[in-house]
């Protein structure tokens, strides 16, 4: 405590010794040090400087954006701005915004990155059940970023999956579910849900699109894909249309881009059918041998004619008569023939198979701006007039405006006929292409900011630094004041005696004075009486003064002792 006293006290000698000029120099410089040393201990971080963006312009979302606030606030960084979904930090202080982003664990994942980090934390100890309900949550988390990627439209998505055995069977019964949260509120469209929907589906093996809940948060309706042949036709047949009409769309854009700000509309009309296929045969009049065979035989066979009677008494015991050399024997001859013949009736087999859901007609409508007119209409009458100035100009009247449209409707009409389908002989495919005009109105142009606002906002970015500018600025003129009004080398006061009167020093002993030195003390009666004062010998005041105390230091010391007491006026 006696410390500090004693420094109290000092500072308060130091400061009243200070001349006006001095202390206020002294004080501007304090506060000065205090508003500085508040910026450093808040983490001040002025926004002046060169701004870049956030991993090179890479596009946030909401929650990502929200995260890398948090963690910027934890390190008590402000420079930062938000401009739409990006992030633009200092440059200066680049490695401290990356590194608070590191410490909160915020990093944006891209694609794959779920699963990286799930591949490098397996555990050779982990039970197959935990792997793999860990990949499952991890494959799912995966989905949900990619469908985040969508940032025109998909804010936010979750993607929930189970799987369950019934019974004995192996088979398993899978089954998913997609929730899925828009931007703008406005609810998805059938062909993005369809489109989201068969993602999911040969994402996982197994699973069918019946077995897909799709939930659309902004208008709470749940969409379920149905397994009707006749709803998966139709779903096909509008995919193939909008599929045409949009290619059809962008060829036609591509034809007219020198007609200006045009509008493109088109209507496409497909086959039912979604496949056909013919087969017919035909027979002809006479067969055709394809194979023949033949087989022929002949046989010959003779026997004798009987000899007597049969029997062994008439043969053996009595005697009868024979004949010899008869020529009464039986002869037999045979012929066999066999033929074989295959024949076919001649026929022709054609088989014809047509794709369905071919385009049978298309509709264009062409939408024109209606200043292309006026602008085509200078154009040709410059170029017919190559010498003459655009103020000579003739004015465009509507005789003229309906020529052009007619030439302007032919042009575009023939441009577009090679992207028509062909249609049936002699039917005419202009008709088919439409060409209006529209007025394109100009754009109201948004209010800029005045010089006010301008000037207030500038103020309210920089006032910090105005501040310090003006305190060392006072500063400054205050000691350029200091430096002209210091002492100089006047003896003026000196010379006068500093107006002080030698009658009340009593008690200066003025034996040991020589005669020049009391001459300063004792008036001369020659003269006018008159108050003593001390003279100068023209040198420096601290050299007569040196030498008056070296030669009398009573005298001196006397003087200023009453000079310093009030005593001497």
């Amino acid at each position: 405590m006696n410390q500090l006293n004693q420094f109290m006290q000092q500072m308060r000698a130091l400061f009243s010794g200070m001349t006006p000029q001095t202390r206020l120099m002294a004080a501007l410089l304090s506060v000065g040090i205090v508003i500085s040393c508040v910026f450093l201990v808040q983490g001040y971080s002025g926004t002046s400087g060169a701004l870049e963006p956030l991993f090179g312009g890479q596009s946030f979302s909401d929650t990502e954006l929200r995260d890398f606030e948090i963690a910027f606030s934890n390190k008590s960084l402000r420079g930062y701005e938000l401009r739409g979904t990006r992030v633009y930090i200092p440059t200066a202080s680049k490695s401290e915004y990356y590194t608070a982003i590191s410490d909160a664990k915020v990093t944006p994942q891209g694609m794959g990155a779920a699963s990286d980090g799930i591949l490098k934390s397996n555990d050779f100890m982990e039970s197959s059940k935990s792997l793999e309900a860990k990949h499952r949550a991890t494959k799912n988390k995966e989905l949900a970023n990619n469908l985040k990627q969508m940032n025109a439209f998909i804010q936010d998505a979750n993607i929930t999956y189970d799987e369950q055995r019934e019974g004995f069977s192996a088979e398993r019964r899978k089954v998913a579910s997609i929730a899925i949260k828009t931007k703008s509120g406005r609810p998805l469209t059938s062909e993005q849900k369809r489109g989201i929907i068969l993602y999911i589906e040969k994402s996982y093996a197994g699973l069918k699109q019946k077995d897909i809940a799709l939930m659309d948060l902004s208008d709470a309706r749940t969409m379920v894909p149905s397994d009707d042949p006749s709803a998966l036709a139709t779903t096909r047949y509008y995919d193939i249309q909008r599929q045409r009409e949009d290619e059809l769309r962008q060829r036609a854009e591509l034809l007219l881009t020198d007609f200006g700000d045009i509008r493109v509309d088109v209507n496409v009309e497909l086959d039912t059918t979604l496949r056909e296929e013919t087969e017919q045969l035909d027979y002809k009049e006479k067969p055709t041998n394809i194979q023949s065979t033949t087989f022929k035989k002949d046989s010959k066979s003779r026997r004798p004619t009987p000899q007597g009677r049969p029997g062994a008494e008439p043969n053996a015991l009595a005697n009868t008569g024979a004949q010899l050399n008869s020529t009464n024997d039986q002869t037999t001859d045979s012929k066999e023939t066999t033929e074989n013949l295959k024949s076919v009736t001649g026929n022709t087999l054609t088989r014809k198979e047509i794709a369905g859901l071919q385009t049978r007609r298309v509709r264009f409508s062409v939408s024109v701006p209606f200043s292309y007119y006026r602008k085509a209409f200078i154009h040709k009458w410059q170029e017919f007039n190559p010498g003459k100035k655009l103020s000579e100009a003739p004015e465009f009247k509507e005789a003229d405006q309906q020529t052009l449209m007619k030439e302007t409707e032919l042009s575009i009409q023939n441009k577009i006929k090679p992207i028509l389908p062909i249609g049936a002989p002699g039917e005419d495919s202009l008709p088919k292409v439409e060409v209006t005009y529209h007025y394109d109105m100009p754009v109201p142009e948004l209010p800029s900011p005045s010089t006010t606002q301008i000037a207030l906002n500038w103020l309210a970015q920089s006032w910090q630094t105005l501040a310090l500018l003006g305190i060392v600025g006072i500063a400054l003129v205050s000691l350029r004041s200091f430096a002209k009004t210091a002492p100089g080398s006047n003896d003026a006061d000196f010379e006068r005696g500093f107006d002080l009167p030698l009658d009340d020093a009593t008690d200066i002993d003025l034996s040991s004075l020589t005669d020049e030195e009391s001459d300063l003390f004792v008036d001369k009666p020659e003269e006018e009486p008159l108050p003593p004062r001390l003279r100068t010998s023209g040198g420096d005041l601290k050299s007569d003064l040196t030498s008056m105390v070296r030669e009398n230091p009573d005298a001196a010391a006397t003087l200023l002792r009453n000079w310093i007491s009030g005593n001497v006026k």
